[in-house]
C-alpha cells in the first residue's frame, strides 16, 4: 500500500495529508510547529503518520511546504557573504534602482534598501562581456584565486558571483565558480547565471545574494529531511514547493532556495486553481489566514496570476511566483494601541510560543483568536482536542490591554479586534484584484488555513462578495494542495528585440533551447516524454518601457514556433496591457521583446476527488450543540445561542442559514447573519449572501 504525503510547515501548526495511492483515502493530522527547528516538527508529523497506520516503509512520495527561506530574508537570519562582481560595479548594490514606490513621485524620498552584503565584502575582478555576451576583456583568473583565498582568511562561508552581461553568457561566471571552490572548497557558491538568467543587474544581482545567503541554511535543513527519510526501507522521492507553484528535487532547492521564498503559501493557491478547473466556479480569490498572516492570490479562469518579480521583505527578487499580497492579519496577530490610543492590529504575532493568551502558553497579549474565543465564535478546544482553549484568559487580556484603557466593553473590544483584522484582509483583497483592474464582485472567495473560514462571510460583506467556498480541508489545504502539483522547471533567455526587425531564426533557435532545457531536467526526474508538457512565454514591452509583461504562446499542438505566432502573441500583449494597466498603445508604438522562456511540466498521477458520502440524512443529525455567540444584526448587539454543526454530518444539498458555526478537527467556518449555505457532492460548504446575484461565479 503506498502513500503519497503532503507537509506544510506553518507558524502555528504543522499539516500534513496522506493520499494513499491505491484506495484514494487520505488521513490528515495537525502537530505543533517548532520555529526554532522546523525540521523537528516535519518528523514528528512522519512519525504520527505511523501512529495512523501508515508504515515509512510505505511513503513513495514526500511534497513539502516550508517558509524557513521566507523567514530568513524577514528576519535577516542569512549566512554572511561575500560579493564578487566585474571591476567598475563595486558600489552597485548602493546604486539600486532610482524609483519611488507607490503614487508618492518627488513629494517623498525614497530610503533604498539595506544593501545585503556590505561594501567591504564586495571584490572587484578584471573582465568583461560585451552586450551580446561576446568577451572584450578576458577574465583575470589569479585575481580571482586571490579574492578566494582572502574570502577563505576572513572566515566567508558562502560566496555570490554577478557579473556584467553574464545573462548573454554565462562561460566567466562558471569559470569563476570552478576557481572559487578551487580554492575554498567548502564553500557555497551561486552565480548569477544559474538563478536568473535575465538582465538587469541589480535585481539579478540582489536574487543571487540572497540566494547564497539561504545556501547554507537550506542546505543544512533539507538534508536533516532527505536523511530522515533516506532511513526508511523504501527509496522515497522527496520534493519542494517553488514560489512559482510548481514542484522540484530537492538538490535544486539547495541550489536555489529563492526559488521557495513563497513555498508554503503557493501550495494553497493550487489546490483552489484545482477546483476552479475542475468546476463552474472559474474564478476565486483566495484567503489563506494562518497564525502569522493572510496570504491573498486572485485565481482567473482556473488560473492563477503570476510574477516575474516580487518583492520579499524590502528586496525585489527576480523570480518567477505566484502573485500575492500578504498581510500581517492571522489568528495570533496581536491587538495594541497606539500612545494615541487608537486600536491596532498586527503585524507583529504571537506565533504558536508563546502563542494567544488563550493557548496558556504564557501568552499576555490580545490576539484575534482571544477575540474570537470571546464572542464564542470557537469552540473551546483546536486540533480534535489536542488544544484546550482558556476563555478566561482570553477576556482579561483584553480587559486590560484594550478594553479598559478604552472605556469599552470586553465585547465591543473583541469586535473592533476582529473588525480591524477584517478591514486589513479587505484592504490585501483590494491590491489583489481592483489595483489590477479586476472587480472582486465577479469572484468567489475561497478561505482555508486556521483562521480563514473565521473572517470569510465578514470580509465577503465589507467587498460585496456574494460567494464564498469552503473546501473540505480548510485547515490542511496547503498541505493537500502539496499532492495536486505537478513538477515544475522554468528556463528564460533575454534578448531584447523591437518588432519591427525581429530576428525570427534566432527566436525559433531560443524557444528550442529554453524547450530542450526543460525537458532535459523533466526526463531526468523520471518523467517520459508523453508526460511532459512545454509551455512557451514571452516578456514584451512598449518601447520606452522599463518594466515588461509576461504572455503566453499559444503554440498548437506538434506545431514549430513560426513568425505568425510570434505576431499573434504580441497582439496578445496589447489586450493584456489594456486588462493590467487600462490602457494600450496598439498602433501607437512599437513592441520589443525582452525575454523568452518556456515552463516544463512533469505531469505526476494526479489524485482524484470522490465524491463525498455522509452517513446523515437530516439537518439535524449534524446539531452538536449551541454556543453563546456575540452576533450583531439589524443594528442590534448580543450574546444569541446559535447552533453548532459537524461539518461531516452535514447532509447534502440541504441548505442551512446564518448565524452558525460549522466546527471540524483543523478548523471552523462562521456563517454570519444573511447567508445561507449547503454541502455540494465534493464536500465543499457553498455559502451565498441572501438576495445575493450570480455575478461572475
Amino acid at each position: 500500500m503506498s502513500w503519497r504525503i503532503g507537509i506544510d510547515i506553518g507558524g502555528t501548526f504543522t499539516d500534513v495529508v496522506a493520499f494513499n495511492e491505491e484506495t484514494g483515502s487520505r488521513k490528515a493530522l495537525k502537530v505543533r510547529s517548532t520555529p526554532k527547528n522546523p525540521s523537528e516538527s516535519f518528523l514528528n508529523g512522519i512519525e504520527s503518520l505511523g501512529d495512523m497506520g501508515i508504515d515509512s516503509s510505505n511513503i513513495s512520495m514526500v511534497m513539502h511546504g516550508t517558509t524557513v527561506a521566507t523567514n530568513a530574508i524577514l528576519e535577516s537570519k542569512y549566512s554572511e557573504m561575500g560579493l564578487i562582481v566585474t571591476d567598475g560595479y563595486r558600489e552597485m548594490l548602493e546604486c539600486a534602482r532610482q524609483t519611488v514606490p507607490g503614487d508618492f513621485g518627488d513629494i517623498v524620498t525614497w530610503i533604498k534598501p539595506p544593501r545585503v552584503v556590505p561594501l567591504d565584502l564586495v571584490r572587484e575582478i578584471p573582465g568583461r562581456l560585451d552586450y551580446k555576451g561576446e568577451e572584450i576583456r578576458p577574465l583575470d583568473e589569479e585575481a580571482v584565486r586571490k579574492v578566494a583565498r582572502e574570502f577563505k582568511q576572513m572566515g566567508i562561508e558562502a560566496i555570490a558571483v554577478s557579473l556584467i552581461n553574464s545573462y548573454r553568457n554565462p562561460s566567466q561566471e562558471e569559470r569563476v565558480r570552478e576557481i572559487v571552490k578551487e580554492e575554498h572548497p567548502t564553500c557555497y557558491v551561486s552565480i548569477s547565471t544559474d538563478v536568473i538568467r535575465e538582465y538587469r543587474e541589480y535585481e539579478r544581482t540582489v536574487s543571487t545574494c540572497l540566494n547564497t545567503g539561504l545556501m547554507p541554511s537550506l542546505s543544512s535543513y533539507v538534508e536533516k529531511l532527505t536523511d530522515q527519510l533516506e532511513n526508511t526501507r523504501n527509496k522515497t522521492r522527496f520534493y519542494i514547493m517553488q514560489s512559482s507553484g510548481g514542484l522540484t528535487d530537492s538538490e535544486t532547492i539547495k541550489r536555489q532556495p529563492i526559488s521557495a521564498v513563497l513555498s508554503g503559501p503557493a501550495a494553497g493557491v493550487v489546490s483552489a486553481a484545482a477546483l476552479a478547473k475542475s468546476s463552474k466556479y472559474s474564478n476565486l480569490i483566495t484567503l489563506d489566514m494562518g497564525g502569522t498572516s493572510t496570504d491573498i492570490c486572485l485565481i482567473e479562469n482556473g488560473e492563477p496570476k503570476m510574477l516575474t518579480e516580487g518583492q520579499i521583505d524590502v528586496y525585489n527578487i527576480k523570480t518567477p511566483m505566484v502573485d500575492m499580497t500578504t498581510v500581517g492579519a492571522g489568528g495570533g496577530s496581536i491587538a495594541w494601541l497606539t500612545a494615541g490610543n487608537s486600536l491596532k492590529v498586527g503585524p507583529e504575532s504571537a506565533g504558536s510560543d508563546p502563542g494567544p493568551a488563550c493557548y496558556g502558553f504564557g501568552g499576555v497579549q490580545p490576539t484575534i483568536t482571544d477575540a474570537h474565543l470571546v464572542l464564542g465564535r470557537i469552540p473551546t478546544s483546536l486540533a480534535d482536542g489536542n488544544v484546550m482553549l482558556n476563555p478566561e484568559a482570553a477576556r482579561k487580556v483584553i480587559a486590560e490591554n484594550i478594553a479598559i484603557p478604552l472605556n469599552l466593553s470586553v465585547e465591543e473590544a473583541a469586535e473592533g479586534i476582529i473588525q480591524i483584522g477584517t478591514e486589513n484582509i479587505a484592504r490585501g483583497i483590494n491590491l489583489v484584484s481592483i489595483s489590477r483592474g479586476q472587480d472582486p464582485r465577479m469572484y468567489a472567495l475561497y478561505p482555508f488555513g486556521g483562521a480563514g473560514g473565521l473572517h470569510a462571510c465578514r470580509s465577503a460583506d465589507v467587498l460585496k462578495i456574494k460567494r464564498v467556498i469552503v473546501p473540505l480541508l480548510p485547515g490542511l489545504t496547503s498541505a493537500e494542495g502539496l499532492l495536486l502539483t505537478d513538477i515544475r522547471a522554468d528556463e528564460v533567455i533575454t534578448d531584447v528585440q523591437r518588432e519591427d526587425n525581429l530576428d525570427i531564426e534566432k527566436l525559433q533557435s531560443e524557444f528550442k533551447i529554453v524547450s530542450e532545457k526543460s525537458k532535459k531536467y523533466l526526463n531526468n526526474e523520471g518523467f517520459a516524454n508523453e508526460n511532459v508538457k512545454i509551455q512557451l512565454f514571452m516578456d514584451f514591452r512598449y518601447w520606452g518601457q522599463a518594466f515588461e509583461l509576461r504572455v503566453p504562446v499559444d503554440l498548437p499542438a506538434n506545431a514549430q514556433i513560426s513568425e505568425e505566432i510570434i505576431r499573434d502573441t504580441i497582439k496578445k500583449f496589447h489586450s493584456s496591457h489594456l486588462e493590467r494597466y487600462g490602457y494600450s498603445y496598439e498602433n501607437k508604438e512599437l513592441v520589443e521583446v525582452v525575454n523568452i522562456g518556456a515552463t516544463g511540466i512533469g505531469l505526476l498521477n494526479r489524485l482524484q476527488q470522490n465524491n463525498y458520502n455522509t452517513s446523515s440524512r437530516n439537518l439535524e443529525d449534524a446539531l452538536v450543540g449551541k454556543n453563546n455567540m456575540y452576533v450583531t444584526t439589524k443594528g442590534k448587539s448580543g450574546y444569541y445561542p446559535v447552533p453548532v454543526y459537524d461539518r461531516y454530518k452535514i447532509p447534502i444539498n440541504q441548505p442551512f442559514k446564518g448565524p452558525a458555526i460549522i466546527k471540524q478537527f483543523d478548523s471552523t467556518f462562521v456563517m454570519e447573519p444573511e447567508w445561507t449555505a449547503y454541502v455540494d457532492s465534493l464536500g465543499y460548504i457553498i455559502c451565498e449572501k441572501d438576495g445575493g446575484n450570480e455575478d461572475g461565479n
